[in-house]
């Protein structure tokens, strides 16, 4: 999920546990997937001689979870469940630096799975196993990029959502967090995508909307036409009251996802974001014409997939719409 020259991959991935022809592949495919060619990804993953070996398992279903994140198509999701599940399962006794380094990244595509299903403390569980084999890792090679992302995003999140019984749990991490997630993002990992999203939401939970802003323009620089990032930077604009450039931004969106969803959510996300700027810009009128866009029966199921913090900021302007 980056740009790298193939004369630099090597050189930037020593921490690696990887075989070279292994990474490269890895880079390659998740190269694809950041551009939003989620098939091409995955056809590359499963022609390789070891697609069933753990290796393949952990970076198809991570091309999984992403092509869900982005297009919403519910199989993907069983899919990733199937892989994991097997790379788990193959990688349970296996104790060398290559294994758990596997594990630890099996283990947090699980938490993530678990978290797009809703199930918050099973997630948390999963995250916190994780997090355990990387602060092993860690010790035994402090500049893996991989490990850095892990446990940088466990850090921040941990202490973020425990809020003030952080200081008897472990303490403030999030400091920490933010460090490891910015060295994990400078490195050559192929994951640095992940890494880079989880830094992104690591700003923007901080309110450094400047300095998100910075960040999701230069992913889209790196990766032109990932609408996940286009949505993030319009979700930016807004909190900074750059409303123009924030409605701008959605109505792209909105066209961008313009049938590629089995479960249209990102493209009723754009609605709802665009409802909630026009409100913001005293644009009643439109506001509701977005609402009940958002709200058309012919898009009823995309509603438990909607993002709850976008569910909980449209409450107030519906109250006041009365819609």
């Amino acid at each position: 999920m980056m740009i790298l020259s193939n004369i630099l991959l090597g050189a930037l991935l020593a921490s690696s546990p990887l075989i070279s022809p292994v990474e490269e592949v890895w880079g390659r495919a998740t190269r694809l997937a950041s551009l939003g060619r989620h098939g091409a990804a995955d056809t590359l993953a499963r022609s390789q001689t070891w697609s069933r070996a753990p290796e393949g398992l952990v970076l198809r279903a991570t091309i999984a979870l992403g092509e869900f994140a982005d297009l919403h198509h519910p199989e993907r999701v069983a899919r990733a469940r199937v892989l994991l599940d097997q790379a788990q399962a193959d990688l349970e006794t296996d104790t060398t630096r290559r294994g758990r380094w596997l594990m630890m990244l099996a283990r947090s595509q699980e938490s993530y799975l678990l978290s797009l299903q809703g199930k918050e403390f099973l997630a948390t569980l999963e995250g916190r196993k994780s997090a355990s084999i990387a602060k092993e890792l860690l010790e035994e090679d402090p500049s893996d990029p991989d490990v850095q992302g892990v446990l940088g995003g466990y850090y921040f999140w941990k202490a973020q959502v425990l809020g003030p019984l952080r200081t008897v749990m472990g303490g403030d991490t999030r400091a920490e967090g933010l460090r490891l997630t910015r060295e994990a993002i400078s490195a050559g990992s192929p994951l640095r995508e992940v890494w880079r999203t989880s830094l992104l939401w690591i700003r923007f939970e901080r309110r450094e909307y400047g300095a998100a802003l910075k960040l999701v323009r230069q992913a889209l620089d790196d990766c032109p036409g990932n609408r996940i990032y286009r949505q993030a930077e319009g979700d930016i604009l807004f909190r900074l009251g750059k409303y123009d450039s924030a409605l701008e931004t959605y109505r792209a969106s909105w066209n961008e996802y313009a049938g590629l969803e089995e479960i249209p959510v990102n493209r009723q996300a754009a609605a709802g974001n665009l409802a909630r700027i026009h409100f913001a810009a005293g644009r009643q009128d439109s506001a509701t014409a977005w609402l009940d866009t958002l709200d058309a029966p012919r898009y009823r199921n995309t509603v438990p997939w909607l993002p709850p913090s976008l569910v909980r900021e449209l409450a107030p302007v519906r109250k006041a719409l009365g819609r």
